[in-house]
């Protein structure tokens, strides 16, 4: 759940508060953050495969980790140029499509197949949609209501700042808690971090022994 609510907690407020509170609230022209979502989806064809390739090399765990700081670091600077009308309106748009990527579109690329390997085969189906769901459910659900309710009443833009970032640390810190599942037999019934646990304890009655 954790892992879900970095990607989906800031695809909400990215792909929908923002674009929706740059139009109407600091009355941007609409074909900016549409045309930048659309451009970034675009791009994502190269993106997400091109990440896929690179968890199956280094594994699920460490680009994860790196998307989620990277998201961090680029949240202050890359939004304070998406909500500044004294940039071109392509600038403004890189910067949306730099942030959608690295903060929603990577994380995707990782989601699916990670969450698949990090459950055994006994209970799979139904801890994914619970964890997916659940996931969905609170950060994408209540995010963009939050973000309209703290935006309103701060009268700036620094909520969805802190939101984002706040996703993406629960995010962090649920990549660094995981076991790496990479090359992961699926069929084997008990989830990764009970494998991971049992190997532990097999390892420690050995040292002992």
């Amino acid at each position: 759940t954790g892992l879900r609510f970095g990607q989906a907690g800031n695809s909400g407020l990215i792909q929908t508060f923002l674009a929706g509170y740059l139009v109407q609230t600091l009355l941007f022209n609409k074909s900016i953050p549409t045309d930048a979502l659309m451009i970034s989806s675009v791009i994502g064809f190269i993106t997400i495969p091109l990440l896929g390739w690179l968890s199956d090399k280094y594994g699920r765990r460490l680009p994860y980790i790196i998307l989620n700081i990277s998201a961090i670091i680029l949240a202050w600077p890359m939004l304070s140029i998406v909500v500044d009308k004294t940039y071109s309106p392509g600038v403004i748009m890189a910067a949306l499509i730099v942030i959608h990527n690295f903060a929603v579109l990577g994380l995707f690329a990782l989601e699916n197949i990670t969450m698949a390997e990090i459950f055994g085969s006994r209970n799979r189906f139904t801890r994914m949609a619970i964890s997916k769901e659940a996931g969905g459910l609170v950060a994408v659900g209540f995010g963009p209501v939050l973000a309209g309710i703290f935006c309103n009443m701060t009268d700036s833009w620094l909520p969805i700042l802190i939101m984002l970032v706040l996703y993406s640390c629960i995010g962090l810190i649920s990549a660094l808690l995981m076991p790496e599942v990479r090359d992961r037999d699926l069929s084997l019934p008990e989830d990764a971090a009970e494998a991971t646990a049992a190997e532990k304890l097999r390892h420690s009655a050995t040292q002992t022994s």
